[in-house]
Formats: C-alpha cells, sequence, structure tokens
C-alpha cells in the first residue's frame, strides 16, 4: 500500500454535497478562516468580536445572560471574558440598580477593537453579498434562523426522532 495523497479530483465525496449541515460547515468554515486572517493584525477572534459587539449593546449585561445567550457552560464563558478583562478589552462593575450583580461593560480598548473588527466583518459580508441575487440576503439569512430555530428547539427534535 502506497502512502502517497490522492488528487482531489479523485476523492469521492458521495452524498456529502447534497446534505445541508454538510454545506452550512463549509461555508462557516470558509468565513472565519477568511476572517481570523483579516482580523489577525487587529488581533480579535471572531469569537471575541461576539462577545464585544453584545457587550457593547448590552452595557451591564451579566455573565448569567451572556451564559444562555451563547448556550456555553458557565467556566467557558468565564474564561473567554476573564481574557478580555486580561487585555483590558471589558470591565466587571458591581450593577447600580442590585449590587449583588455585576455587570461587563467595554472599556475604550475594547470600544476600538470592537469597531475596528466590526469594519472587517462589514467588509467580508459585502464580499458575500456579491455572489447573493438582489433579495437572496434576507432569504438566506431567514432559512438559517429557521434552521437554528429548529435544530436549538430540543421538543422539535424529540418530535421528530
Amino acid at each position: 500500500m502506497h502512502d502517497e495523497e490522492q488528487n482531489d479530483d479523485a476523492v469521492k465525496l458521495a452524498a456529502l454535497p447534497s446534505y445541508l449541515g454538510y454545506q452550512i460547515r463549509q461555508a462557516q468554515t470558509a468565513v472565519f478562516r477568511d476572517i481570523e486572517a483579516k482580523m489577525k493584525s487587529i488581533g480579535v477572534t471572531p469569537s471575541e468580536f461576539g462577545l464585544l459587539t453584545i457587550v457593547g449593546a448590552n452595557p451591564g449585561i451579566n455573565q448569567k445572560t451572556l451564559t444562555k445567550l451563547y448556550g456555553l457552560d458557565k467556566s467557558t464563558l468565564s474564561y473567554a471574558v476573564n481574557r478580555l478583562m486580561d487585555r483590558k478589552w471589558i470591565n466587571r462593575r458591581r450593577n447600580a440598580e442590585d449590587g449583588r450583580y455585576f455587570g461587563l461593560w467595554l472599556t475604550k480598548v475594547g470600544q476600538n477593537k470592537a469597531e475596528l473588527s466590526t469594519t472587517s466583518i462589514e467588509a467580508q459580508e459585502c464580499l458575500m453579498d456579491t455572489v447573493l441575487e438582489v433579495g437572496e440576503r434576507e432569504q438566506l439569512l431567514n432559512m438559517l434562523m429557521r434552521i437554528t430555530t429548529i435544530l436549538g428547539n430540543s421538543e422539535a427534535q424529540s418530535k421528530t426522532s
């Protein structure tokens, strides 16, 4: 048996290209690779961009709310938040309305990182728009949200199993 690399054209993908999940994953991988390369000089990852964007849009948001929103366990989100705090991109302060809770706020540095990252994200969005016809962007977003809803809804999953 030879340990030679096979020509990509010779590899059979069988039914994979016809599976929505496969195509969504391929698109996600392409989007992430592209945006990671574009944002490398800024020093922000796509995940960090998401956190910065949400904290920026919701000053004072608490980690419990972020945990629910992201569907992550508390320790995973805590690690990400602590990393942003260590870099002085966000800070944690007591909630003025209820001192038992702490909220998260962007710092000036974090706000700057979010703005620079948003510029990169929006440039990528414009590039993706070049392959879509008029109205297809809204249709694609709608379809993806419906897929997310049905797969994220455990009751619906158990009914189809």
